[in-house]
């Protein structure tokens, strides 16, 4: 099977965020789960560039739209390297690549007979560019406010191209019933049917007046930003479309849930005039806030990731974002709840069970893992961390683990082996339960590995299944498919040599962390 998975594209007015990392990290993870899953893997992200705020954002700026994007198509590259993201494809709809392939998209859409020129007249958001009825608008006043961004509409009135989207309101809804994974989680699913229920309207496609964009062939106008944008996860592809965009293929869009009528509804629509097979999935996380705040630069507390990474490392932020909140609901940063999610898991649960058994295996047996008959037996929580991931739940993948953990923990500290080996060095139970601890730990770095790469790296050099020389130039499917893949799972790690001074995979967090 082919996956193929995307972030939402970026929208370049400003620069990247915490809130941009946060689905990023997700479809890392997933593409990196994938691979060791054996399955080939396409992982695309990338920045959405045109439109009218992006005119003003360079205007603001003292460039030109261009010389914008660039230098914030490159933030988002660099914050990418910051944090291990290992993408296969980066996608600016400002390339001439993509510029092509809208307009051939474009004509076969106006070929179908699903695209017309009409006038419109009707409210406006400048924020999320998009329309909306005077019903779905919160009153402030005499004003009202779109409901995602809280600002102010706008009169609109223009004559534009527009797309016959209530041609597919039908096809739309069966296909969505036909196909109860389409759109995830299922209340995300439920919105997305009350908006067709309530009856679709056809939308503008094209915007006059605006530069910026890229051109309608015969007329005045450029494609309006969504029509253009949504494209870019196919046209990003280049020569590796027909691989990766089939009917064979498991497509999962990332996005987030104020965007979710754009992939959910008008996207759908369009590949299905268009000819194009649809997406397997479209998954709507959650935001996140601060201190139950939402963030914002005039409240200062906006999360700063490249702040979190420096101080503590890229894989202590990625860890606590999957760890620590339900993927698909919304989430609360805090700096108390980073630190104690930390050192609770990675420090005390993980690190202290993998260090205490090393220095004991030292001790009283040479190094060498015991040759011992365990019990262990991992098929359940491999079923359950798959099926979980399956479902784009890494918040329960992990939990699984971790409560797996949590189990190994409770029998080493109830059978005591500092105090059994102290007594007598040849103790069976006791060196089991150091053989089960030391086994829980490679199969938590199993798990983790997508996530945590270096962490699972430096359990498996601390249990002496590899050296660091080993592990140093290996490209990441090599890494997870060969190294760290599911195969270690149930392998012995009888009479292997540990190593002789473990190092610390996760350093316990003491202060409070630079968050903003």
């Amino acid at each position: 099977m082919v996956f193929y998975i995307t972030t939402p594209l970026f929208y370049v007015n400003d620069l990247p965020h915490i809130g941009s990392a946060y689905p990023t990290i997700a479809c890392d993870f997933f593409a990196g789960h994938m691979l060791q899953r054996g399955e080939e893997v396409a992982f695309l992200t990338g920045t959405d560039e045109h439109g009218q705020k992006i005119e003003k954002a360079a205007k603001e700026a003292s460039k030109t739209p261009i010389e914008h994007c660039d230098y914030i198509a490159d933030e988002f590259q660099k914050l990418w390297e910051i944090l291990g993201i290992n993408y296969d494809y980066f996608v600016r709809t400002s390339n001439q690549e993509h510029y092509k392939f809208v307009t051939e998209f474009f004509k076969k859409v106006e070929a179908n007979g699903d695209i017309y020129k009409g006038k419109y007249n009707g409210l406006y958001c400048s924020h999320c560019e998009d329309f909306w009825l005077e019903k779905d608008l919160k009153e402030d006043g005499d004003k009202l406010l779109c409901p995602t961004h809280k600002k102010p509409v706008e009169e609109y009135q223009q004559e534009n191209y527009f797309f016959a989207l209530t041609k597919y309101q039908d096809r739309l809804e069966k296909y969505i019933n036909d196909n109860p994974d389409f759109i995830s989680p299922d209340y995300r699913k439920n919105e997305v049917m009350g908006w067709i229920k309530d009856g679709l309207r056809d939308f503008p496609i094209s915007r006059a007046n605006l530069d910026w964009g890229i051109p309608i062939e015969g007329s005045d106008q450029v494609t309006y930003v969504w029509f253009d944008a949504l494209l870019g996860y196919i046209s990003g592809l280049g020569t590796d479309k027909e691989k990766y965009w089939n009917d064979k293929s498991k497509v999962v869009h990332i996005i987030g849930k104020d965007i979710l009528r754009f992939h959910a509804v008008y996207w759908p629509a369009m590949l299905m005039s268009a000819g194009y097979p649809l997406p397997h999935r479209v998954f709507g996380h959650g935001f996140l806030t601060k201190d139950g705040m939402k963030m914002g630069k005039t409240l200062g507390n906006i999360i700063d990731p490249v702040a979190l990474s420096e101080k503590y490392g890229a894989e202590a932020l990625r860890f606590y974002l999957l760890r620590d909140i339900v993927f698909g609901r919304d989430g609360d940063y805090t700096d108390e709840g980073f630190i104690e999610r930390l050192n609770s898991d990675l420090a005390n649960n993980l690190g202290n069970l993998l260090n205490r058994a090393l220095k004991l295996i030292n001790k009283y047996n040479d190094g060498i893992i015991p040759d011992l008959s365990s019990k262990q037996n991992f098929d359940s929580l491999h079923q359950q961390f798959i099926g979980e991931i399956d479902k784009l739940n890494p918040y329960f993948a992990l939990e699984a683990v971790f409560k797996m953990l949590d189990a190994t923990n409770v029998e080493i500290n109830s059978v005591e082996p500092w105090r059994a080996l102290k007594i007598e060095a040849s103790n069976e139970a006791a060196l089991l339960s150091l053989v089960d601890a030391l086994n829980a730990c490679k199969v938590a770095a199993v798990y983790l590995a997508p996530l945590t790469p270096q962490l699972s790296k430096q359990i498996f050099i601390n249990l002496g299944i590899y050296q660091a020389s080993d592990l140093e130039k290996l490209e990441r499917q090599d890494l997870l498919q060969n190294y760290l893949g599911f195969d270690q799972i149930n392998k012995s790690i009888a009479g292997i040599k540990v190593l002789e001074e473990p190092v610390g995979i996760f350093q316990r967090l003491e202060k409070a962390p630079v968050a903003a």
